[in-house]
């Protein structure tokens, strides 16, 4: 008997905004239920709300949501979502279309363990992890605004002469210097000071 492990995201009352928004990034079949059509509606405040949203994909990704009614405990804690493998053009495609209206935390570029890795938060608040096995990415998973500035976009020149990447400098803690050469300074950099996992 097969089983299936999925992502299962809370909203509070933006779950077909944000499902809808997924389907336009994964295509697939997204099918949506609410509470009023279920017959599980409490009132009127709640009867719109999707208690059930599942997206299907053509790639075989399964990505359901729903809303949190009124009557129950909201949603706490960061949701996140991991999407990795060694299909750069698709991996990348789904990176530039999650970007719209995120904070990106991690611009999508090679990282120290040989993969090109980027992560951002979307709109909703779910944070995004972008993993392109190394050799399939082959510099192909680099976006826009990383390819935009030259060789020294994506490093910082450091005090003892070498170069570190932009997370290993958030890693240890350390400030930019914005005349080292760093092109992300002005959305890196802030976007890094408001993570909590140092």
């Amino acid at each position: 008997m097969a089983t299936l492990l999925n992502p299962y995201l809370a909203f509070g009352r933006q779950a077909r905004e944000a499902m809808n928004f997924y389907h336009g990034v994964f295509g697939g079949d997204l099918v949506v239920s609410t509470f009023g059509e279920s017959g599980m509606s409490q009132g009127a405040d709640d009867a719109d709300l999707v208690m059930h949203a599942q997206l299907t994909t053509a790639d075989g990704h399964t990505l359901m949501g729903a809303d949190t009614p009124p009557t129950m405990p909201q949603p706490t804690g960061t949701q996140q979502v991991s999407l990795s493998g060694d299909d750069a053009a698709a991996l990348t495609r789904y990176w530039e279309a999650l970007r719209d209206g995120a904070n990106v935390l991690e611009p999508l570029v090679e990282s120290p363990w040989g993969d090109t890795f980027g992560m951002l938060v979307d709109r909703w608040g779910v944070l995004w992890m972008v993993n392109i096995a190394g050799e399939a990415s082959g510099g192909a998973g680099a976006s826009a605004e990383t390819t935009a500035g030259t060789a020294g976009a994506d490093e910082v020149a450091t005090e003892g002469g070498h170069q570190d990447s932009a997370q290993q400098w958030y890693q240890e803690g350390a400030q930019p210097d914005e005349t080292a050469g760093h092109e992300d300074t002005a959305d890196q950099w802030p976007a890094d000071e408001q993570r909590t996992d140092r």
